[in-house]
Parts: C-alpha cells; structure tokens; sequence
C-alpha cells in the first residue's frame, strides 16, 4: 500500500522546495567559511561524519517531516531550521538504535490524519492529489523521500511518546499551583519615584564618558522623503492579493534591470501614465510611521535604504495589497558633537543616575525587609520605620480574567503567582521608578473554581513535565559519545527550552 501511494502521488509536501535558498542561507551562518561542500566536517550523529552536502539534504529532509507533522510549512527563521535539522538527526539516530519500526497501517493513518488533506476533519484524496500535481511534482522529489518523512515523523512521535511515559506530577504539586494562581490574594506595593531623587551636578568628565558611551543615542538619525503609489487588492482573498502583486511587478518591472545606456523612466510621469495617484511622506526616520494605516517597520527600513542610484524601491506588502517608493530627498544621518548635543546628554545622565539611586535605595530595603520578615518583623513596622508608604491593591486572583484597573496591574500579577505568604518581591523597573509587592496572604480558592480548574493545572503539569523529560534526553543525547554537534548548536540546546 505505501509503495503504492509512492509510485501514484510522488513526494509530500515539497512545495518546501520553493523556499530550498532558505538552505543555503542557513547554513552559511552556521557553516565556516572555506569548508568543502561534500568532505568538510560539520558535526558527527551515530558516529557518522556529516559533511555540508550531508546537512543540507538532512535539512530538506527535516523541512518535510515539520510539515508532516504540523500540517504547516515551517518558519523560514534560520536559527529554529538549525536547532529542528539537528533535534531531527538525533531523534531519528536514537529511534533507529532503540530498534523503532512502525508498522504499515501506522504509516497509512500517519498520511490520513495530516492536517494538510483533510477537509470536513476527514482526509480528502483530492486534496492530497491536487497538492500534489501542483507543487511537490515539479519539485523532484521522489517517493523514497516521501516514504522517509513518513516514516521519520510516526518514529518519532513513537520515541517522545516512550520518554514522555517517565513523566510524573509530584503530590501536591497542582494544589500548590492552583493555590497560587487561584487563590485571591491579599497584597500591598511600595513604589520608589526617580523623580524625587536628585542626583549630583555632573562633571564635564561624566558628560564626555556618557556621550563616548552612548554617541548613537544623540546622533541625528538618517530622514527620507518619498513619493509613492499603492496596488489595491480589490478583494480580500488570495486571488485579489495576487492579482495586486503581478500589477505592482509589472510597474516596477520598468525601473530595473535597463539595458546599457538607457536612462530610468521619470517615476511621477510613470505613474500618471498608469493612472495611479502620488502619494507623499516624509521627511521621516526609522522611528516614524509615515503611512497612513500601516505599522510594518519594514516599509520604512525599505524606504530609508533607497539612494540616488537606487531610488525606486521593489513592490512591497502592505495591509491593503502593495507599495512602491520613490527617493525624492535623502538627509544622511550624523553624529552630533558633545558641545551640540550638551543638554540633550546632561538631561540623560541626570536620568539614568536618578535611576540608579532608585536602584540602590530600593534593593537596600528590600534586603533589610527580607531579612527581617524571615525574623518575624511585622511590615507594617517594616515600613514604618523607612519612612515609606505600602499600598493596599484590592484583592485578586492571579489567574482570573477579570480586568485590573491600578497601574503595573499585569506585572503585579505575575508577581503575586510567584510569591510566598508574609515575604516581599525583589525590586521590580518601571516607567517612573520601581516598585516591589508584598504578600500579606492567599485566601483559599473556592470550591467551585477549585472543581473546574485542578483538572487542567494537572494536565498543564504533566505536560510541561513531559516537555521537561523530552529537553533533558535532548541535550543529554547531543552529549552522547559518537554524537558532536557544533558548539553553537549545543548552546542553544540547553539554552532555548
């Protein structure tokens, strides 16, 4: 039956392939310069050396088994391509010496609870026909590729679902959880304010070592103007968007690749001819949002690269369809001079020193505070006797939905979740200062809410213990003898989970 569905639909989900330059992206950054495609050494999985062309077709293979598995076309980030193409590697080495083998109908039922052909939550052959004949055919891969991925996901879930059996809920330890989230809580805050510190007059000395140290923060940033026309998508499906982007490339078409000689089209004259209104921004900087209704940055990180020899821009999403700009004026960015910037630095330096001394007051009540609520001090005395105000916040779950309305209220309830009964947080940054919380006490969880909600802090528990066996075998794994995985890799092994 599988080498039927191989001659018949060839290959899964290669539409993958139309993003394969990802690869090779990829693994330049992650590849020393110099090294030989088919013999240099990138990492050693089961004791064999893997070369660039190795790890290259592994992350093919992996792009494949993602999509398989999620029923979406994977990120195209590199960093999360690098840490799955080598997770894949050691999962699949693991699986094949435990001596995994799923068994054909495993395959089949793989293949027919994909998200990716099922229409109606039932699988839909012509969903997978059609997938298939128009992208991963043109695409050249084969069935033995396809039978791979398969094969690789349904081993794979077969070993995480071994390791994952080991993992365990530790008495009590969802009451404690609910207690903390559900429990309402009874909790007072102390708030230093920076402004009521005065810092010392600075010294010219301060002010030169503080603009060294920060020249960025008080140069004059890059500002552009441009003139630009939008592509409206008529329609809010794929074919109004698409039908937008094959209009935006047939003007934009005109502005680049000229033959020798030819001088560029006049923009403006252009775009009258094509019956597209002008529209202006700018001058602006890469801290502005000079287009109407639109928040993506990179459009104005498009517009500040463009220059005098490179002034019309490619066509470029927008919320509504596509933009294309035009350079009309370019004011270059410039460091400024201590003697221009004087105030500017003065006003930033006497910021930041208020802030420090709001740093060290607040830590060093709050190491007196600990101290002394560990000895059984009150702290309303506490309080009292550092001439400091503690405000009582009305009482709240922190796992209830019900909006906040005090300032931080977000914050406080992160807090809150964390704390222990009679003990204080540590200093916590704001906007205007700092603050710190006390947790006077919890009060119990009512029984109803208990009811509905110990049932899912178990099964969040056991879950993210799960996660927990999975990320310590991972990096375990990665440090087995016979296995060598860059340094890089490694770090953000035990770094990311």
């Amino acid at each position: 039956m599988i080498t039927y569905l191989h001659d018949k639909l060839k290959g899964l989900l290669l539409i993958l392939l139309a993003v394969i330059a990802i690869s090779f992206i990829f693994f330049g950054n992650w590849t020393p310069h110099g090294v030989d495609p088919a013999a240099g050494k990138m990492g050693v999985i089961g004791g064999r050396t893997l070369s660039l062309n190795d790890l290259v077709a592994a992350q093919r293979q992996t792009l494949l088994e993602a999509t398989l598995e999620t029923g979406r076309i994977p990120s195209d980030n590199d960093r999360f391509l690098a840490i799955q193409t080598w997770i894949r590697l050691l999962q699949n080495q693991a699986a094949q010496s435990a001596g995994i083998e799923p068994q054909p109908q495993q395959l089949l039922e793989s293949i027919r609870k994909n998200p990716l052909f099922l229409k109606d939550g039932k699988y839909d052959p012509e969903l997978f026909q059609r997938f298939t004949e128009n992208f991963l055919s043109p695409q050249g891969f084969t069935g033995d590729r396809f039978n791979e991925a398969i094969f690789n996901d349904v081993r794979t879930r077969q070993l995480l679902l071994a390791l994952s059996s080991t993992a365990a809920v530790f008495p009590g330890e969802s009451e404690i959880r609910l207690q903390r989230l559900f429990g309402p809580a009874e909790a007072q805050v102390v708030r230093w304010d920076a402004s009521k510190f005065t810092p010392p007059e600075p010294t010219i000395q301060d002010l030169e070592a503080f603009h060294k140290a920060n020249e960025q923060a008080f140069a004059v940033p890059t500002r552009c103007t441009v003139e630009y026309v939008e592509f409206t998508a008529t329609g809010t499906d794929d074919e109004s968007r698409k039908k937008a982007g094959e209009a935006a490339f047939a003007f934009t078409s005109q502005f680049f690749n000229l033959p020798e000689g030819q001088t560029r089209p006049n923009f403006s004259a252009k775009a009258v001819e094509a019956k597209l209104p002008i529209k202006n921004a700018g001058p602006f900087d890469a801290a502005d949002s000079p287009f109407p209704g639109e928040t993506d940055p990179r459009l104005v990180a498009a517009a500040l690269r463009l220059t005098a020899d490179e002034p019309v821009s490619d066509f470029l999403p927008s919320k509504n369809g596509f933009l294309v700009f035009h350079l009309k004026d370019l004011q270059p960015g410039r460091l400024r001079p201590l003697a221009e910037s004087m105030a500017d630095v003065k006003a930033r330096w006497q910021e930041q020193a208020r802030l420090q001394l709001t740093d060290q007051a607040s830590r060093n009540f709050l190491d007196r505070a600990k101290t002394e609520l560990a000895q059984g001090r009150k702290w309303e005395e506490i309080i009292k006797a550092a001439a400091l105000t503690s405000t009582k916040v009305p009482t709240f779950a922190p796992a209830d939905s019900k909006p906040l309305t005090f300032p931080e209220a977000d914050r406080i309830r992160q807090i809150v979740a964390q704390l222990e009964p009679n003990r204080v947080s540590s200093f916590v940054r704001t906007e205007n200062g700092g603050l710190a919380v006390y947790l006077a006490q919890r009060q119990p969880v009512p029984a109803d809410v208990a009811t509905t909600q110990l049932p899912k802090i178990q099964a969040q528990l056991l879950n993210q213990r799960r996660s927990e066996v999975a990320r310590d075998w991972l990096v375990g794994q990665a440090s087995q003898p016979g296995n060598e995985l860059p340094r890089e890799v490694i770090q953000l092994l035990r770094g990311q989970f």
